[in-house]
């Protein structure tokens, strides 16, 4: 299996080799990621599990690994990798070994289906355990109307999970997380979101309307799949991807360095001063990477997501995207007009613009927030 997996490590590391895709010009993101997503699906990567029991054969580092490879070519080609893969992995660990769940799964693999995240709604101040909607019972039909502020890439994808409040017989209520199939769910989009930044992606917000049978509902609580897996996941997973934004941004760098005449030799020298510094803000936020994964992994044998390893995982995100932002923005410095040109060799355009949703995707300010509750009860150790 750990043949397997770096063999498809390897594979997204030449995605760029096998894309039919012409000369990028500005305004082509949308065509660009898409072509990304439908070579993924060609090299069966959108999901990877092996024969025993629909078990990952992906472990999280060479996951976050192929998100950086996916990343260093689009932005927005991560971004969907790195969501749809902390949703995958939802579905595998917390699915349950159920008829339905297991027919599921089978589907999504062989179909190599994208799973998208409908737990955002309107009307709770991005709370995601928040929840206003609440399952509707009629008989054997279940039914949740969402107001969703922004859904991504449903063009793409065949289902989604969606979260909403359910009533207890003893009259509590209870979020739960469900699998919402597009077949059963009606949509009505809002107009599409126009971002700064990660052009590739379709954003929209949605009044959407799922109807379910009760096998559909993951069997744990909501809470308990977010701060298990599906939160540690996606800030994992969204650091990975930056960490492939930054490389890019560093061999545009590198390229301009090594282009630059000889006359300028003397500020070539100051230049390639500055790029090992950051090379080193890169080689931080890997190492930041790796410590993550390595606690995601080791998590059980600790009794869990627990306070402190919690806190580390917004960390963890915060100061990535922070690293991100330093280093994109030092790149620019180094290679200059060249890379504010909006197109050509040396354009920093595009990872400029998507840089700038890496702080805003969850605020870092309610991140910040959060930990600063705790941050008297918890302690960093070596």
């Amino acid at each position: 299996m750990a043949t397997a997996s770096r063999d498809r490590v390897e594979l997204s590391r030449t995605l760029g080799e096998r894309l039919s895709f012409g000369p990028r010009q500005p305004g082509d993101e949308k065509a660009f990621t898409d072509a990304i997503l439908a070579q993924l699906r060609a090299d069966r990567l959108l999901w990877v599990v092996s024969d025993e029991e629909n078990a990952p054969a992906l472990s999280i580092g060479d996951t976050a690994r192929i998100t950086f490879n996916i990343a260093r070519l689009s932005g927005s080609a991560g971004l969907i990798y790195a969501m749809h893969m902390s949703q995958a992995l939802t579905l595998v660990r917390h699915g349950g070994d159920t008829p339905f769940f297991r027919e599921l799964l089978q589907r999504l693999v062989g179909e190599q289906v994208l799973v998208a995240s409908g737990t955002s709604e309107k009307g709770v101040g991005g709370d995601i355990f928040g929840s206003i909607c609440t399952i509707e019972e009629d008989g054997d039909t279940l039914t949740v109307t969402k107001e969703s502020p922004n859904i991504s890439y449903l063009d793409h994808a065949g289902l989604i999970l969606v979260s909403a409040m359910r009533l207890k017989p003893n009259g509590k209520k209870v979020q739960m997380l469900i699998a919402a199939e597009m077949k059963n769910t009606d949509l009505q989009p809002g107009r599409a979101v126009g971002f700064m930044g990660m052009r590739g992606i379709m954003n929209k917000p949605y009044a959407l309307t799922v109807r379910f049978a009760e096998e559909a509902l993951f069997p744990d609580p909501y809470p308990v799949i977010a701060r298990d897996t599906m939160t540690p996941s996606i800030h994992i997973f969204w650091a990975a991807l930056w960490s492939g934004m930054a490389a890019s941004a560093l061999d545009k760098v590198r390229a301009s360095i090594s282009s630059s005449p000889p006359a300028e030799s003397d500020v070539a020298d100051v230049m390639r001063s500055e790029l090992s510094r950051l090379v080193d803000k890169h080689y931080a936020m890997n190492a930041l990477i790796r410590d993550a994964v390595v606690a995601f992994d080791n998590r059980e044998s600790v009794g869990g997501m627990g306070m402190a390893h919690t806190a580390d995982v917004k960390r963890l995100k915060v100061l990535c995207s922070d690293y991100l932002t330093e280093i994109c923005l030092g790149a620019l410095g180094l290679v200059g007009m060249r890379g504010y040109a909006e197109a050509g060799t040396y354009s920093l355009s595009e990872i400029l613009g998507d840089m700038l949703s890496a702080r805003v995707m969850i605020s870092n300010y309610r991140l910040l927030t959060n930990n600063a509750k705790i941050e008297r009860f918890v302690e960093e150790r070596l």
